[in-house]
């Protein structure tokens, strides 16, 4: 019988190898199969909006019933908007600056049309526009969220 030679290097090396793999492997099936879920991993069929946090003081801005930009026919979208406020003081500026944000409103939405308002999308940034205008008009606090309440295209 013929004798080989190993280096004893590299026979450390390879048992360092096959010990690392089967940790690693040994680690992901674990996670694979364990249920665990990484710390910012969103569940499926869940969105990036936050869950069951705190809503802060609101305010029911009103109905809104406006005429939409078409090139046919006269449509026009009539919505009921509530907005989420970030501190009750704002809501005082809010009752008294009333009519402005109305306005803003109305203009904003005059300005749609109707396949805008179809897309989720596009209505996302309806209400980020929404938002950021009627900021504008407020001298203490904000806006944080806003929500419609009753959404019709006709």
């Amino acid at each position: 019988m013929a004798k080989v030679e190993v280096d004893l290097k590299l026979l450390i090396a390879a048992i360092a190898l096959i010990i690392i793999a089967i940790v690693a492997t040994s680690f992901t099936t674990y996670l694979m199969f364990s249920g665990v879920e990484p710390k910012n991993a969103i569940p499926e069929g869940e969105d990036l909006v936050e869950k069951n946090r705190d809503i802060g003081p609101t305010y029911h801005i009103g109905e809104f019933t406006v005429n939409l930009t078409a090139n046919i026919s006269s449509r026009f979208i009539r919505t009921d908007i509530v907005v989420e406020v970030s501190e009750r003081a704002t809501i005082n500026e809010i009752e008294t600056r009333k009519y402005q944000i109305r306005d803003r409103i109305i203009t904003i939405l005059r300005a749609k049309t109707v396949d805008q308002l179809n897309n989720p999308d596009q209505l996302e940034l309806l209400r980020f526009e929404i938002m950021q205008n009627v900021n504008h008009l407020l001298n203490s606090g904000e806006i944080v969220d806003l929500f419609f309440i009753d959404l019709v295209i006709q």
